[in-house]
């Protein structure tokens, strides 16, 4: 799902993302941060992913994706990717090393079996404050980020998974 709200938010760094909104599509509309010298953006925080996860149902895992780029050199990293649940920034960073790319690039953080260090239940993510936050480190540099996507893995109340044996009416194959 994409998010629906996003927002400039001061937790960490020392410059503003401009125009935070433009991050709910992949439509090569940017929002932006950018600075002199090494600097860190405050997050660029998005939520309201609008989940629809049944009630009972286990999560799994959740996959946060960002299609983002810088505009000259290789002078963007990540600062944090955190995810955000209850509209709280989450502790767990899942920043990666190396250079953004100069052009859009989905760039994947968690799995379809990582709970970014926390225990969630389906409000949770069905939550309108549900979301992920990202902030860049830059030397001199342009960091812009056309997107974002979440995708949540889970399981319903009651369903099994059978590994390794078919059952059929004509009897039983491995």
């Amino acid at each position: 799902n994409s998010g629906a709200t996003f927002a400039n938010d001061s937790g960490i760094g020392t410059v503003d993302w401009l125009t935070p909104e433009n991050a709910g599509a992949s439509d090569n509309s940017y929002a932006t941060t950018s600075g002199s010298g090494v600097t860190t953006s405050h997050y660029l925080k998005a939520t309201n992913f609008s989940f629809s996860i049944p009630g009972g149902a286990t999560v799994g895992g959740i996959q946060v994706e960002w299609e983002r780029k810088r505009s000259t050199g290789t002078s963007v990293v990540d600062g944090a990717i955190r995810i955000v649940k209850g509209g709280t920034i989450g502790s767990t960073d899942k920043s990666a090393g190396g250079a953004w790319p100069a052009s859009d690039t989905y760039a994947s953080y968690g799995s379809s079996s990582d709970l970014w260090g926390e225990t969630w239940l389906a409000s949770d993510i069905n939550s309108s404050g549900f979301g992920a936050a990202l902030a860049a480190t830059m030397t001199s540099d342009q960091a812009s980020v056309d997107h974002v996507r979440i995708t949540v893995t889970y399981t319903t109340a009651g369903s099994q998974s059978i590994s390794g044996t078919v059952y059929s009416d004509e009897g039983i194959t491995n």
